[in-house]
């Protein structure tokens, strides 16, 4: 009889403290309930203005005449609009959205950035070249420097008469002595003397045979 009274008694105490144990587990599994309610009713909530605003665009449309063009960019809108204002993940999306125009942007004035510094690059050294074209040799420090200036001048060819032409300075004067085989070639030779920088005149005492 006592074992019979014993067992029951465990009995009796294992079903208590199970039931004290569903009691203290119900607090949290309400309040899990009503955030998922909460949730669900958020989605709804969404969802239900998306259908209204949608409704709206198609009333403004068929009252104003409207094309469907515009019907279906207001569509796209209240789209775009339930895709961010999503409760579960639209700021997240947002967010997301936000840092791929920023980067976008980024990038393009990068891309927009370099190009103009090549274009400048460009035009700059352009402009140094078209200046070192123009720009006229310094003139000669004295006569000696002058003269070897010519002679590099007119001797550059392979077949200039470098053995048969003098060369001399005074003043700036270039005095060209000796002889050429043609006509044609003293004519060349004094044009050439005289485009050197820093010659003030020329004298031609050249002769052909």
């Amino acid at each position: 009889m006592n074992l019979k009274t014993r067992a029951t008694a465990r009995t009796v105490t294992g079903a208590a403290k199970g039931g004290a144990a569903a009691l203290g587990d119900a607090p949290e599994q309400a309040a899990q309930a009503v955030r998922e309610a909460r949730k669900k009713a958020r989605r709804e909530v969404t969802r239900a203005r998306i259908t209204a605003a949608r409704a709206r665009a198609g009333s403004r449309a068929k009252a104003s005449g409207i094309s469907s063009k515009a019907v279906g960019a207001a569509g796209a809108a209240g789209l775009a609009a339930g895709y961010f204002l999503d409760p579960d993940s639209g700021r997240r999306r947002r967010h997301v959205a936000r840092d791929r125009a920023l980067g976008l942007v980024r990038r393009s004035a990068r891309r927009t950035r370099r190009e103009a510094d090549y274009v400048a690059d460009a035009v700059e050294g352009k402009v140094e070249a078209a200046k070192s074209k123009t720009a006229p040799e310094k003139p000669a420090a004295n006569d000696q420097a002058l003269a070897e200036r010519v002679k590099s001048e007119i001797f550059r060819p392979a077949d200039a008469p470098k053995d048969s032409v003098n060369i001399n300075v005074e003043n700036g004067v270039v005095y060209l002595r000796g002889q050429v085989k043609r006509p044609d070639d003293i004519k060349k030779l004094v044009k050439e003397a005289e485009s050197v920088d820093g010659v003030r005149g020329l004298e031609n005492l050249l002769s052909t045979p």
